[in-house]
This record gives structure tokens, C-alpha cells and sequence, in this order.
């Protein structure tokens, strides 16, 4: 998908005060948390929808931190399709341009440590690079500088402290994200413009209908915008949302026929033909959690009832997750030589089988779907 810029500050008071990491006290996201703000930005912009609340808490459930410094490579432990491609230290060398320039070419935008004052010493901020203008580049910066990513903020005037660009940069975090198109919204673009596949059906299984947010956060009942009914058809209203449409762990921005918009959780979404059938009526009338993981990490169609193959746990405990984090609550241990019942595609199966950093969609001896690491179990 095309990365869409996504504005956090780490001064907002829904998370400035929350302590950051395993730090002290006086480590609060407001305070320190720049690096956590930047990251928060990088992937959301990816579709991958965390505040810098909701990811310091996924942080340190992964062990993410070393007290309140961030370990840059436990996202992938959140997000398997979110990896660790670069990370340079440049204090004592130029900055490595081609390289940001290359990423950024690629769809992939980059973090990167500047000094934020020009006092004596390094005073160190992470801000997020996505686009390069003559010899400077944009930024998003999670203190509140400019809020508005209509307008562009460039980082040499705030943060050159007299250097040269390649001087001004001394640390570079490249995060490369499967699924990246290549593109990157630029300011003053639309952030809103539906692709050509522009709507989507709410699954007819989502019986309770399907909460529309005006975020991603599922703690709080206070954030329902409406309850779209099974059936209904939404419209997207971001760029390539079409592409998020029965993922697993994404939202996506949508619209209902009276005009309510906001976030809905990708899974309970289906592809919409053209000949669509009018919405229906939901039959219960409390909204669906968005919470449990869907049956299928990214197929738009249900998974069917009869498993096509099944697979042996071949280590000596292996754990089926609700959703594919090992984050994620535990639906059951397995011991080696359990049989567990595979419920996604076998064409897209196979590949995940034995092997590791992937997860595969089955159904534990205890009858729960979830998912297992692909390398913990064998054909």
C-alpha cells in the first residue's frame, strides 16, 4: 500500500504521561519518548494503526525496551512483516544519503537521531524522514512543531544546527515493511481518495455488526462512531484501502451510507461485487469486539469448515496464539507430536510450514483457532 503520513506528538496528553518502557519515573513518553512517537508514525503510515500508547504497551510485552530506550528490532516481533533493514551510527561520519534517498525512493520512510538544540553537547530527537527536497528533507516530528501534514516541514532549519545535511543526521533506523507499494503521500495530497475498488461489505457472519471508530483503540466503548449491520456496504476512504480488506490486525478508514466515518477493523470486511445486495438488518443489537483474531490472516473469504491438510508440532511445546503475535493471548500449548488442523489455504500453507518467523492459521486440539509459528511444527 502506499504510505499514508500519519501525525502523532509525543506532548498529547492522551499518552505524555504514560512512563515509557521500563524507565523511571520521570521517563514519560512527553518527556523522552521521541523514538517511540517516530516509530509509532512510521508504521500506522504503513496501515499498521498504534498510538505511542497502545505500541509502548506492545513494546514492553515483547520485551522492547532496555529501561526506557527502545529496541528497535521487537517490532518485528509484533508486526512479523515489519523488519530491521538498516541501523547506522553516523556521529562521527557522514550521513549515508544514498542509502535514506534509496528507502525513501522505495516507499519506506526513515528514522533518523538529530541534535534538537544548538548548546553544547548532543541532545539527541528521532524524527521521521519521507521525502527528499533539493538538499534537505521532509520531516514528521513528534514534538509539536507542525502538526499539520498538509504543510511541509523541512528538517535542516530546525535541526542543521549549522551543519551540513550529511552532518546533521547521526543515526539511521530503516524499518522495511512487506507490502510497501512504493509510494508516499505527499503533503497536500488527499489522504481520503478511495482506490478504484472503493467499497467494501461488512461480513454477513459479523451478525452483531461491525463497530465503526473514531480510532483504533478497542478498550472503550466512548469511541463508537455507529455499528455498520452485517451486509451493509462501506466505503473506503483512504488510498488503497482495498488492500487491507480481510487482513488480519489492520484498520481501515470507511464511510456508511448516512455519512459516518472512521476506523473499522479490516478482517470483518469482504471485497464488494458490483452488484452489491442491500444491507441487513442486524439481529442482535450489541456491537461485534473487535478483538478476537479473524479465521484467516488475509484471505477476504471465509475459511472453509474442512481442513485441507494438517500439521505435527516437532518441538517440545508449541503455542497456538489468538492472533499472529506471540504478544497475543495463548489459546493453547501443544506437545510434540500434536496434530493441529490447518485452516487457511494449503497453497498459501506449505511455505509457512516448518519454517520460522511465519504464521500459520490452525485449529488446536482443543478446538480454538489461532496461530502457531511455522517453524514449530512439520508437514
Amino acid at each position: 500500500m502506499t504510505f499514508q503520513l500519519v501525525y502523532y506528538s509525543q506532548q498529547d496528553p492522551k499518552w505524555k504521561q504514560e512512563i515509557l518502557g521500563f524507565g523511571d519515573p520521570g521517563d514519560t513518553i512527553g518527556y523522552v519518548g521521541c523514538a517511540l512517537t517516530s516509530t509509532a508514525m512510521l508504521i500506522s503510515g504503513h496501515g499498521l494503526i498504534e498510538t505511542p500508547k497502545s505500541l509502548n504497551e506492545k513494546m514492553k510485552n515483547v520485551n522492547g525496551f532496555a529501561s526506557a530506550g527502545i529496541r528497535w528490532g521487537a517490532v518485528n516481533q509484533i508486526y512479523p512483516q515489519v523488519n530491521i533493514k538498516s541501523n547506522i551510527s553516523c556521529q562521527n561520519a557522514d550521513a549515508p544519503l544514498g542509502i535514506i534517498d534509496a528507502s525513501i525512493a522505495a516507499g519506506q520512510p526513515v528514522i533518523v537521531m538529530v541534535d534538537s538544540t544548538p548548546a553544547a553537547g548532543l541532545s539527541t530527537h528521532w524524527v521521521v524522514l519521507y521525502a527528499k527536497e533539493g538538499n534537505d528533507y521532509l520531516m514528521l516530528d513528534p514534538w509539536p512543531y507542525q502538526t499539520d501534514i498538509a504543510k511541509k516541514t523541512y528538517l535542516m532549519p530546525r535541526y542543521s544546527q549549522g551543519n551540513t545535511l550529511k552532518r546533521s543526521i547521526m543515526h539511521v533506523i530503516i524499518y522495511e515493511c512487506f507490502g510497501a507499494s512504493g509510494g508516499i503521500v505527499q503533503p497536500g495530497s488527499s489522504t481520503t481518495t478511495s482506490s478504484s475498488s472503493s467499497s467494501a461489505r461488512v461480513k454477513a457472519d459479523v451478525a452483531a455488526g461491525l463497530n465503526i471508530r473514531s480510532s483504533v483503540d478497542t478498550s472503550s466503548m466512548s469511541n463508537i462512531v455507529v455499528t455498520a449491520p452485517a451486509g451493509s456496504i462501506l466505503t473506503l476512504v483512504e488510498v488503497d484501502g482495498a488492500s487491507k480488506i480481510g487482513a488480519v490486525n489492520q484498520w481501515v478508514r470507511v464511510r456508511d451510507d448516512k455519512g459516518h466515518e472512521g476506523f473499522a477493523a479490516a478482517w470483518y470486511l469482504e471485497k464488494a461485487q458490483a452488484s452489491a445486495p442491500a444491507p441487513v438488518t442486524a439481529p442482535t443489537p450489541s456491537p461485534v469486539t473487535e478483538a478476537p483474531a479473524p479465521s484467516t490472516p488475509s484471505a477476504p473469504t471465509p475459511v472453509p469448515e474442512t481442513p485441507k491438510l494438517t500439521v505435527t508440532v516437532k518441538t517440545a511445546v508449541a503455542k497456538v496464539y489468538k492472533t499472529a503475535s506471540a504478544a497475543s493471548a495463548v489459546l493453547s500449548t501443544e506437545k510434540r507430536g500434536a496434530r493441529l488442523s490447518v485452516t487457511e489455504k494449503a497453497d498459501t500453507a506449505v511455505a509457512k510450514i516448518g519454517k520460522a518467523g511465519t504464521w500459520l492459521n490452525v485449529k488446536s486440539t482443543n478446538g480454538k483457532r489461532g496461530f502457531v509459528e511455522g517453524g514449530s511444527v512439520k508437514s
